[in-house]
């Protein structure tokens, strides 16, 4: 196990996320290295997870392959606090994470997500805590936009899950065991009014790289901390930017959208 320099040592805290980054991507490699607006992409990813008002501490969880040094040498030079593990066994590397620094409750991203929402991470939280669930996610239905997936868990929720979880899917995916058996748990899932799971604001392609270079050099430089709905009406303003790697997508607001934001 590694830790960054300036370790935030063993103390537990209530609320912390873990980000899971990787260098060896076979669609984009080196994706989470790559710059938006002149700052890596794992830095945007890191400092909107951090903006969250309720989370306490935030670790990336790295794999322990010679490809990825580069990326655990930037948590170092940073003081983030990083884990190393398993590339493929991505579960056993979150379980690292709790073991290094100790939490009540973990939220789950991935570093492809530049624009994580920050309040979002809040809002389901709060239902979380308020709803008293062992999983709370907005994953399912898959109605959000691509790029704003966070799934809250229970700490010791994720370590039973470990425990008994042995098929390769759910060891990679982390938290699939809990979807596919529910009513093992008592889980919760936050729908969006609207229907835009074709929504790229994702980094997995050529063409997600090339739209939000254009999302971040035109919205997110001038406003660091924009909302998913402050994206969606930039978008609306600008469709030959979604077009980048989502022609053909239909992309209506309601009427008062543009409006109430």
């Amino acid at each position: 196990m590694f830790s960054s320099r300036g370790s935030f040592g063993v103390n537990r805290v209530n609320n912390q996320i873990v980000i899971q980054a990787r260098m060896s991507s076979t669609r984009l490699p080196g994706k989470t290295m790559m710059e938006l607006a002149g700052r890596l992409v794992i830095d945007h990813v890191v400092s909107r997870c951090r903006a969250a008002f309720g989370v306490d501490r935030v670790v990336v969880a790295v794999p322990d392959a010679q490809i990825d040094d580069r990326l655990f040498q930037w948590c170092v030079e940073n003081d983030i606090a990083c884990v190393r593990g398993s590339t493929e066994d991505v579960l056993s590397r979150y379980i690292k994470a709790l073991d290094a620094y100790p939490c009540r409750t973990m939220i789950r991203i991935t570093a492809d997500c530049p624009l994580v929402d920050p309040g979002m991470i809040d809002a389901l939280l709060a239902l979380h805590a308020a709803m008293g669930n062992d999983y709370t996610s907005n994953v399912s239905p898959p109605n959000f936009p691509k790029g704003f997936d966070i799934e809250v868990v229970c700490a010791d929720v994720l370590r039973r899950v470990d425990a008994i979880a042995v098929q390769p899917l759910h060891r990679e995916h982390v938290t699939s065991y809990i979807r596919e058996f529910p009513d093992e748990f008592k889980t919760f899932g936050m729908s969006y009014g609207l229907e835009m799971p074709d929504i790229r604001l994702t980094l997995d392609r050529t063409e997600d790289y090339q739209m939000l270079q254009k999302v971040f050099e035109q919205l997110v430089q001038l406003q660091p901390l924009c909302s998913m709905y402050e994206i969606l009406a930039f978008l609306h303003e600008h469709p030959e930017i979604l077009a980048i790697n989502s022609a053909g997508v239909p992309f209506e607001l309601p009427a008062g959208f543009l409006l109430s934001r």
